[in-house]
């Protein structure tokens, strides 16, 4: 695995979960690691630099992006909140921000750096959902990004899926914008993780969602499982991908297409 010496990065959510392992890893591997979390217990993994901010809310995030220091090589928008929090604050924290925080440290990034965001398998259909993503992220001032989502139906239900959908859309478009001065955009998709959420997962997704999944793959991925994809797109070895939504989840997306999607568009021709 690539050596990040010399290499400073930037993971929010590190405190647990997902976090606390890609934290870990990074750290493992030379790199002067920033971890930001809004609550920072003993058990966190020790890094460099602990930045301690709120990512619910914009002023929030600016204090954060404030606070580092660049240059920043390595960016992983790792932070996220289940359902079980109002839907306002689910679309805050794994949507606006990371996307706000991305924006205020492009000048504080060096060359050839990488941002990866931790997406969700509960994102699959953000290319059936495009347009609605894109619209939200278009808008700048939060409270106008969440007025108009207001309206949709069951939205307080929904509002997790939509912030993954929007998640790797935002990726995309960092992708694309940021070819220019070689920056590198990818979102990594879990599928069920035994992380601390996971309890807060199985409440608003249904156990027979949470334990079927895990029934099909064997278990639930370990976080460490899916550092190791984040640190990957992270590294120089995967210079050549870009804008892709790496789904890190046993097979279990492929299982679902295969036994659901598929015979339905079957059905719809």
């Amino acid at each position: 695995m690539h050596d990040f010496t010399g290499k400073t990065a930037v993971v929010t959510g590190y405190a647990s979960g997902i976090g606390a392992a890609t934290a870990a890893a990074l750290t493992a591997r030379g790199a002067t690691v920033i971890g930001v979390d809004r609550i920072v217990p003993d058990s966190a993994p020790p890094v460099a630099r602990t930045i301690v901010g709120d990512l619910s809310t914009s002023d929030g995030v600016r204090s954060i992006a404030d606070a580092v220091d660049g240059p920043v090589d390595v960016l992983i928008n790792n932070a996220g909140v289940a359902a079980t929090q109002p839907w306002r604050t689910v679309l805050s924290v794994n949507t606006l921000a990371p996307r706000d925080l991305t924006r205020l440290l492009l000048p504080k990034f060096g060359a050839d750096a990488a941002v990866v965001t931790t997406a969700s398998q509960a994102g699959f259909q953000w290319q059936r959902n495009f347009t609605r993503a894109d619209a939200f992220l278009a808008i700048d001032d939060w409270d106008a990004a969440l007025d108009s989502v207001a309206g949709l139906p069951d939205i307080d239900r929904l509002c997790y899926a939509l912030s993954k959908e929007a998640a790797i859309v935002y990726s995309g478009a960092l992708a694309v914008e940021g070819k220019q001065i070689g920056l590198r955009s990818n979102t990594v998709s879990p599928g069920t993780v035994g992380t601390p959420l996971l309890p807060d997962f199985t409440a608003t997704m249904g156990a027979a969602v949470i334990d079927g999944a895990a029934a099909w793959t064997g278990r639930h991925a370990a976080p460490e499982e899916i550092a190791d994809a984040i640190v990957f797109l992270a590294s120089p070895e995967s210079a050549w991908i870009s804008g892709v939504d790496l789904p890190v989840d046993g097979g279990y997306g492929a299982f679902v297409f295969r036994t659901l999607v598929a015979p339905a568009l079957s059905a719809a021709q």
